[in-house]
């Protein structure tokens, strides 16, 4: 027994050496296959170790852990057993990253600082921690750092790429730039710096480089990075869609490109659930294209698919979105929009003030303009004419400023309050005088007023400035229209619509172009009410009706037309045929009508002739006059005796501007029976109050007339007559979108008449009237009125319903 029992000690020795070198090899084959990416076999032995005694257990484990990105398993292991032990330097490299990856900053500093400490040159460590400092915000710090590694080691390319790392999170894409193009010139075949300079590239804006960059390196970028790089392609090419380019025919070159690419990478990435987000992103972008390519439509119902599918837009694409609702003339859904889009941004956003501009245009459109001047009082109270800028002992102009008033100016105009509007135009454009837009908009405020002549003029200074510029030669086809310069309009409004066929201005003025050449039918006619007098007559009616042909060599238009009118009066019924055909020459200044009618009143057809004109002096001055045979002013009831007039009238008009005129009348008049008529007329008209929607204007009518015949005949024929009627008029706006407008009107008028032989007697009247305007082509009204006076010492009442309106077609 004492023999066998070493032998047995010696084979039980054996064998446990044996079961150990076994162990000991398998374990070798379980760290070769975690090399090789097979992590799960290493981790599960090592996790069925509880409380391993081997240090080399505890390093591999960790090291293990941190390859399969098991952080929070690394991270728990390492509090469990720091206390045991001290760990190497590129273990505690291995923990911090952990503690970076799961975001814990504090642990990851501290854990680096650690590791330092027992090798101040570690590289992992060095760069892991100022990796850790960038992502923790400490930017500055970060920074210092990478400066200081890299000017340690300026060829070690790790640490540029570091420090690249530590500028884009400060922000700084052009400084990581710089310092990924010198780790590439260092490295050129070192994936990871290839793939670092592409994304380089990619976050300072050059995608274009970053892409041909992934053509050459494919393999270094996955599917995920490569559809980002097309977006973000995508999204610069949408964002220079809207610059402007060397002419104007280009200037949707960029716009189509970006068209087909996105529908050609929405077409391809459609059937991968990966690329979902991708996909959404460029549905996004692609309303942008579509807003620079004006295809508006397209635009809101693109915008209405991602709304049902309960897509929240950015910012900038419900941008995009308001401005096509705004040229679709949708202008309430506009200002919801723009009301969501300032919701989400304060003053100091660059676009703060064009947004606040866009959503001013769409409260204007939508016709709550007292919203909208208050909004431009606001922005114009809150934008100082100029500002301090940090590092700049001297005040710098304030371009927001300038908008600003420019849209309170605009706020008047829209408001109906035109002297304010003028004055803060007249201020901009004095202190501005090289200002093309301002200048512009000032000439636009002449039009409004009238004043067609110094637009003109405000325009020749504009294209001494801008002479292609669209909205000037808009304003000036507008100016052309209202001078009657039809061949000058004609150049312009091709020009501006060749040029630019999606510009709302471009569109209205070819709109009214094409309206200038139709065909006008013209009609008016009145109906009384009521038994009226002896001298109104009752039961009367009339109508006339003109038809204008379409212009000829631009300056002429046949017309022709015809009539009828009748009453009843103490002789019997009176009635009065007429056909009548002329031609009207149109030119700057000048009015001409001639015209040759036939008239059957009863006694037998009577020829008429009829030559009239008027003549503008300047933007306030006018003259007319006319000449006719057989006087459309002949009372009905001497053409019922058989007795006709010839006529002789002249007009002069002073016409300040929209609320203020003045208008002085002469007429002489030769009847059939040998009596002649003189007559002077005074009218004018001021205004007492505008509003937004409504106004008050005063009026006066003083009227002198003279007959040398008797009153002892069948018409009214006083010898001397004096009358003065103060009016007030008031209007009022009920409804109005764009070139469709309803309103109403009240007249009222309380004077006097003189009638030589008969005194003094109160004259009364008063009118009520709607109005309505639609699409430029048709104005209509029609207005009741009644009207109490004396004739002849018996005071008559007159009721009549009246009504006018032109169409063309």
């Amino acid at each position: 027994m004492q023999q066998l029992l070493p032998k047995t000690q010696l084979l039980l020795c054996a064998g446990l050496l044996f079961s150990s070198l076994q162990a000991q090899g398998s374990y070798e084959q379980l760290i070769e296959q975690a090399r090789a990416g097979d992590y799960q076999p290493a981790l599960n032995f090592l996790r069925s170790q509880p409380d391993p005694s081997s240090a080399r257990y505890r390093q591999d484990h960790l090291l293990i852990a941190s390859w399969a990105g098991e952080d929070a398993e690394v991270v728990e292991h390492y509090e469990r057993w720091t206390k045991q032990r001290d760990w190497p330097a590129d273990i505690l490299a291995v923990v911090a990253r952990s503690y970076r990856n799961l975001q814990r900053w504090p642990q990851a500093l501290a854990t680096y600082q650690r590791g330092l400490a027992l090798s101040a040159g570690h590289q992992a460590l060095l760069l892991g921690q100022l990796l850790t400092l960038a992502d923790a915000g400490q930017s500055a710090r970060a920074i210092e750092l990478g400066r200081a590694l890299v000017a340690q080691a300026p060829s070690d390319a790790e640490r540029r790429l570091a420090l690249a790392y530590a500028y884009q999170r400060a922000g700084q894409p052009h400084a990581a730039l710089f310092e990924l193009d010198q780790a590439r010139d260092l490295a050129p075949g070192h994936a990871e710096v290839v793939r670092a300079y592409g994304q380089g590239l990619q976050h300072s804006g050059l995608v274009q480089p970053a892409l041909e960059l992934l053509a050459r390196h494919p393999e270094l970028f996955d599917a995920a990075q490569q559809r980002q790089l097309q977006g973000d392609l995508l999204a610069q090419r949408v964002r220079m869609a809207d610059l402007a380019t060397r002419r104007e025919s280009e200037r949707f070159m960029i716009a189509d490109r970006a068209l087909a690419d996105a529908d050609a990478l929405l077409q391809q990435w459609a059937g991968l659930p990966e690329a979902r987000r991708d996909h959404l992103r460029l549905r996004i972008d692609r309303l942008g294209a579509l807003h620079a390519r004006v295809r508006m439509a397209e635009l809101i119902e693109a915008y209405q698919q991602l709304q049902q599918e309960q897509v929240t837009l950015p910012a900038y694409a419900l941008r995009w979105v308001a401005a096509a609702f705004l040229y679709l003339r949708q202008p309430e859904q506009a200002a919801s929009l723009y009301r969501q889009v300032l919701a989400g941004e304060n003053p100091k956003h660059p676009d703060w003030l064009n947004d606040q501009r866009s959503l001013f245009f769409a409260l204007v459109e939508s016709e709550q303009l007292d919203e909208a001047r208050a909004l431009a009082e606001q922005l114009a109270a809150s934008e100082p004419p100029r500002l301090f800028l940090p590092g700049n002992a001297e005040a710098e102009p304030n371009g927001r400023w300038l908008e600003a008033q420019e849209l309170l100016a605009s706020a008047y105009l829209f408001g109906n309050d035109t002297p304010a509007a003028q004055q803060a135009l007249a201020e901009l454009a004095e202190n501005a005088p090289n200002n093309a837009a301002l200048r512009t908009s000032r000439a636009g405020l002449y039009l409004a007023r009238g004043w067609a002549r110094h637009a003109e003029d405000e325009l020749k200074v504009v294209e001494s400035l801008a002479p292609r510029n669209l909205a000037l030669e808009v304003e000036q086809g507008m100016a052309a229209l209202a001078l009657q310069e039809w061949r000058q309009l004609q150049l312009l409004a091709d020009d501006v619509i060749a040029r630019n066929p999606e510009s709302l201005r471009a569109q209205r003025l070819e709109r009214l172009r094409q309206v200038h050449e139709m065909a006008e039918l013209r009609l008016s006619g009145y109906r009384g009410l009521g038994a009226g007098g002896d001298v109104s007559g009752s039961h009367e009616l009339g109508i006339d009706s003109l038809l204008y042909s379409t212009p000829l060599a631009h300056d002429w238009r046949l017309f022709g037309g015809a009539g009828y009118g009748s009453g009843e009066f103490t002789e019997g019924r009176a009635q009065h045929r007429w056909q009548r055909a002329g031609l009207d020459w149109r030119v700057r200044n000048h009015s001409v009508e001639a015209e040759l009618s036939s008239h059957d009143y009863g006694h037998g057809r009577q020829l008429g002739l009829r030559l009239s004109g008027s003549h503008d002096l300047d933007d306030h001055w006018q003259y007319g006059w006319s000449a006719q045979r057989l006087s459309t002013a002949t009372p009905l009831r001497a053409l019922n005796a058989d007795i006709r007039a010839d006529s002789l009238d002249g007009y002069l008009r002073w016409r300040a501007d929209e609320r203020r005129e003045w208008r002085l009348s002469a007429s002489a008049a030769h009847f059939s029976d040998g009596n002649q008529r003189l007559g002077l007329q005074l009218d004018g008209s001021e205004r007492l109050h505008t509003a937004a929607h409504w106004q008050l204007d005063a009026g006066l009518a003083l009227g002198l007339s003279h007959n040398s015949g008797s009153d002892q005949v069948p018409y009214y024929n006083p010898g001397r007559e004096l009358s003065l009627v103060p009016q007030l008029q008031w209007s009022q706006v009920l409804y109005r979108r764009y070139q469709t407008q309803w309103s109403q009107q009240l007249q009222v008028g309380l004077g006097s008449t003189v009638q030589q032989g008969h005194g003094a007697a109160a004259l009364g009247q008063i009118g009520y009237g709607q109005r309505l305007r639609l699409d430029d082509r048709f104005d209509g009204g029609l207005m009741l009125s009644a009207l109490s006076r004396t004739y002849d010492g018996e005071r008559e009442q007159q009721y009549r319903l009246q009504f006018d309106l032109r169409y063309r077609f």
